[in-house]
C-alpha cells in the first residue's frame, strides 16, 4: 500500500501561510477573541448538526448500497462511513476512503468493486450538487457587488440561456450520439427513481454541514444576514470538499477568509468558524466510528455478490474532456486587491482531469507522449522560467496577487486544460478528439446564436439594461470582446477540419462570421482573414464553402440592420409595450480613440521596461504593479504577448516561450496538408498568433484544450481493471 502524500503537503503549506498571516495580520488576540465568543451551546448545536449530516450520509450508503443488490444494517453503514471520512482525511481523500471502507466491509458483507461503485456516485453526486449550491452562492453574493447593478437577476438569466443553449448544441451535433450509445441502454424508470431519490439524499447530507456553518458563523458575527451566511457557507462547503488536501485543511480556511470576507465577516471571525468546523468534523465522525465499532456483531453477506464491471477512470476520460470543452466558454471575474482573477466554469473539470492525467502518468511511470519532441521540456522550463520571474518580481517590489494567482498559477491551470483534452486523445484516439472538437464547434455556435438574439430583440427595441448586450462590443461569456472573438476563431480552426457535414460547416462559418462582425474586434476580423486564408491552402476548406459562409453571415446581417429596424419602427407604430427603450441598433463601431490611446500607453511603458530589463525582464506582475488605469479604473495590461513576455521575463522568457511556438508550428504546418490534426495544430497557432500581436492571448484556456488534445499522442492508455 503506498500513502499519497500530496493532500497533507498542500494542506501543511496553505496552513503554514495562513496561520502565520493571520497571527501577524490580525494579531492573536483577535484570534482568542473569536474563539472565546463561541459558546458551549454553539459548539453543542454545530456537533449536533455535523452528527446528523454523519448519520444522514451512512442511511445514503445504506440506500446505495441496496441497489447493488447488497442490504448493509444501517450500524455497519455508519461504520463504513465514519471509517471512510476518516480515512480519506489520512490518506489521499478517495483512496483513503474507499480503503477504509474496504477494510470494514472484508469480511463480505460488500464486495469492493461495489464499495467503489457507491463511493463514486456519493463522490459525483456530491460534487455535481456541491458545485451547483457554489455557483449559486457566488451568483448571490458577488452579483450584487460587481455585476451591472441596473441588469440585476437578468445576467444570471442570460448566463443558464447560454449554458443550456451551448450543452443543447453540443449534445445534438457533439457527443449526443456517443452517449445515446454508452448511456441510452442504462437508463430505466427505475434507475431515474433511484437517481432522484439519491440526489434528495445527498442535499440532506449537504444541509447539516450548511447549518453547522451558519451557527459558527452567525455566534461571531450576528449582525450579518443569514442569506449572506448561507450562500458563503456553500462556497466554503464546495471548495473543502476539492480532493486536493488533508481532509479540507487549508483550502477551507483560505476559502472562508474570502467568502465570509465578501460578506462582511472579519478575517479572524472567518478563520475560527473555518478551524472550528474542521475540527467539529472529525471529532464527530470519530464519535460515529466508536458507536458503530462498538455496537458492531460482524458483517453478515446479505444479497448475491456482484461485479461492478465498470471502468470508472476510462469513464472520466471521456466525460471531463467533454464536460470542459462546453464549460470552457464561460468565465466570471473574482475581485483580487490587485485586479480581478478569470475563474473559468470548467477550471475544477481541468483540474479533475489534468489530475487524471497526471496520476496515470506516475502510475504508470511514463512521461506523457507528444506529436512533437521536447514538449515535456518546454513545460517544464516554462514553468521555471515564470517562477524565477515570480521570485524576481518579489524581490524587487513584493509579492502580488496578480502576479501569484493570475500568472503563476494560471499556468498550471492552462496545463491542465492542455492535458485535458490529451486525456480525451489518449483514451480515445481520434476519435475522441472529433467527439470533443465538434462538441466545442457545437457549443461555441450555441453561445453565438444566444448573442446574435438578444442583439435581434434589442434592435427590436426590447428593453435591456445598459450593457447587457452592446454590439460592436460583443463580449458574450468571456467578458472581452477579442477573447469572445478568439474563442469564435479557435472554433472555426476545429470545425473546417474535425467537422465532416458540409451544411454545418457552412452554418458555423455563418454563425461564427456574424459574431466576430459584432465583436468589433480588428484583431479577430484580422485574424479570421488568416484562418481562411490559411485553411484554403492547406485544403482544410474550399473557396466555395468560404462563399456560401460569407452569404449567409450576410444574409444574417442584412437581416439585423435593415429588416428588423423596420419590424422595431412598425411596432412602435403600433404602440407595442415594452419596445421603444431605445433606437434601432447600429453595426459594429470601431474601437474608440480613448480605447486606441491606452493600448499605445501599454505597449509604450511595456517596451521601456524591455529596455530597463532586457535579459531577464523586470518580474512577474510588474506592469500591474505600476498601477496604469483606464478611464474606467480598470487596472491595464500590456496588450500583446509577445511584449508582455519580453517585458515582464526577459528575453530569456520570451524565448522559452517563442521557440518551441515556433517548432511546434513549422513541423504541424509541413504535413499540415495531409493530416487534419496537424492542420488544425498550424491554424490554432495561426490565430494565436495574430490575435497575440495586439491583445494577451497566453491565458485563453481554449487554446490549450484543443492544442492538448491535438498534440497527445493517441492510445496511450489502456483499459484499466474496473
Amino acid at each position: 500500500m503506498r500513502i499519497n502524500l500530496a493532500g497533507p503537503i498542500v494542506s501543511i503549506l496553505l496552513l503554514a501561510a495562513i496561520i502565520p498571516w493571520a497571527v501577524s495580520y490580525f494579531g492573536a488576540e483577535s484570534i482568542l477573541d473569536s474563539i472565546s465568543r463561541l459558546s458551549p451551546a454553539t459548539a453543542a448545536l454545530i456537533m449536533g448538526a455535523l452528527l446528523t449530516n454523519g448519520l444522514i450520509a451512512a442511511y445514503r450508503f445504506k440506500v446505495a448500497s441496496g441497489a447493488t443488490g447488497h442490504q448493509v444494517p444501517f450500524r455497519e453503514a455508519i461504520t463504513s462511513v465514519a471509517a471512510g471520512s476518516l480515512g480519506g482525511a489520512l490518506f489521499f481523500q478517495l483512496a483513503g476512503q474507499l480503503m477504509a471502507r474496504g477494510f470494514v466491509m472484508r469480511r463480505g458483507a460488500m464486495p469492493f468493486a461495489a464499495i467503489v461503485a457507491v463511493t463514486l456516485y456519493e463522490r459525483i453526486a456530491a460534487a455535481a450538487l456541491s458545485g451547483a449550491l457554489a455557483l449559486a452562492g457566488a451568483f448571490y453574493i458577488f452579483g450584487r457587488v460587481y455585476l451591472d447593478q441596473q441588469a440585476g437577476g437578468l445576467i444570471f438569466v442570460k448566463l443558464v440561456c447560454g449554458l443550456l443553449v451551448a450543452a443543447a448544441m453540443a449534445a445534438i451535433f457533439g457527443f449526443g450520439r456517443l452517449a445515446k450509445e454508452t448511456i441510452g441502454p442504462l437508463i430505466t424508470g427505475r434507475l431515474l427513481e433511484r437517481a432522484v431519490q439519491f440526489l434528495v439524499l445527498t442535499l440532506l447530507v449537504q444541509i447539516p454541514v450548511m447549518v453547522a456553518y451558519v451557527v459558527a458563523t452567525h455566534a461571531l458575527a450576528p449582525a450579518i444576514g443569514i442569506d449572506d451566511l448561507i450562500a458563503a457557507s456553500t462556497i466554503v462547503m464546495f471548495a473543502a470538499s476539492v480532493p486536493i488536501s488533508f481532509a479540507g485543511w487549508g483550502v477551507r480556511e483560505l476559502s472562508a477568509i474570502f467568502a465570509l470576507g465578501a460578506i462582511g465577516v472579519v478575517g479572524h471571525d472567518a478563520l475560527t468558524a473555518a478551524v472550528v468546523i474542521g475540527l467539529a468534523s472529525m471529532a464527530s465522525m470519530a464519535l460515529l466510528l466508536v458507536f458503530g465499532v462498538s455496537t458492531r456483531h460482524g458483517n453478515a453477506p446479505v444479497g448475491a455478490e456482484e461485479t461492478i464491471a465498470i471502468d470508472y477512470a476510462e469513464a472520466l476520460a471521456w466525460m471531463l474532456p467533454i464536460i470542459a470543452a462546453v464549460c470552457v466558454l464561460f468565465q466570471i471575474y473574482v475581485p483580487l486587491s490587485s485586479g480581478l482573477l478569470n475563474v473559468n466554469l470548467a477550471d475544477p473539470v481541468a483540474m479533475l482531469a489534468g489530475s487524471l492525467f497526471v496520476l496515470h502518468a506516475i502510475k504508470h511511470r511514463q512521461w506523457p507522449q507528444w506529436r512533437v519532441g521536447r514538449a515535456n521540456l518546454f513545460a517544464l522550463l516554462a514553468t521555471l522560467a515564470l517562477g524565477g520571474s515570480l521570485l524576481l518580481g518579489a524581490s524587487r517590489f513584493g509579492w502580488t496577487e496578480w502576479a501569484l494567482i493570475n500568472r503563476f498559477l494560471g499556468w498550471f491551470v492552462l496545463l491542465a486544460f492542455a492535458a485535458t483534452g490529451a486525456t480525451i486523445a489518449a483514451i480515445g484516439g481520434r476519435d475522441g478528439i472529433k467527439v470533443m472538437g465538434v462538441t466545442y464547434v457545437a457549443a461555441t455556435m450555441g453561445v453565438a446564436l444566444v448573442e446574435l438574439s438578444f442583439i435581434a430583440l434589442a434592435i427590436l427595441g426590447v428593453r435591456f439594461p445598459e450593457k447587457f448586450i452592446d454590439p460592436g462590443n460583443l463580449q458574450a461569456f468571456a467578458l472581452n470582446r477579442n477573447f469572445f472573438a478568439f474563442q469564435l476563431l479557435m472554433a472555426t480552426a476545429a470545425g473546417l477540419v474535425l467537422v465532416d457535414k458540409r451544411a454545418l460547416r457552412i452554418a458555423m462559418l455563418a454563425v461564427v462570421l456574424a459574431a466576430i462582425w459584432y465583436t468589433g474586434s480588428r484583431s479577430g476580423w484580422l485574424s479570421m482573414t488568416a484562418i481562411l486564408a490559411a485553411a484554403v491552402y492547406l485544403r482544410a476548406v474550399t473557396l466555395k464553402e468560404i462563399a456560401f459562409g460569407l452569404i449567409c453571415a450576410g444574409a444574417v446581417l442584412g437581416l439585423m440592420t435593415h429588416f428588423l429596424p423596420v419590424v422595431h419602427i412598425l411596432l412602435e407604430a403600433i404602440g407595442a409595450g415594452g419596445f421603444s427603450a431605445r433606437g434601432p441598433l447600429g453595426p459594429p463601431i470601431v474601437p474608440s480613440d480613448t480605447s486606441t490611446v491606452e493600448r499605445m500607453m501599454t505597449l509604450t511603458r511595456g517596451w521601456q521596461m524591455f529596455t530597463e530589463h532586457p535579459i531577464f525582464g523586470a518580474g512577474l506582475g510588474a506592469f500591474r504593479n505600476l498601477n496604469i488605469v483606464s478611464d474606467s479604473k480598470i487596472p491595464l495590461v500590456i496588450h500583446s504577448t509577445a511584449l508582455w513576455l519580453a517585458a515582464e521575463l526577459g528575453l530569456v522568457g520570451f524565448l522559452v516561450f517563442a521557440v518551441p511556438g515556433f517548432y511546434v508550428w513549422i513541423t504541424e504546418w509541413r504535413r499540415a496538408k495531409a493530416e487534419p490534426l496537424a492542420a488544425m495544430i498550424a491554424l490554432c497557432l495561426v490565430a494565436f498568433a495574430v490575435m497575440s500581436g495586439p491583445a494577451d492571448m497566453v491565458y485563453q484556456r481554449t487554446f490549450w484544450l484543443l492544442i492538448g488534445a491535438a498534440l497527445a499522442l493517441p492510445g496511450q492508455w489502456q483499459r484499466t481493471e474496473a
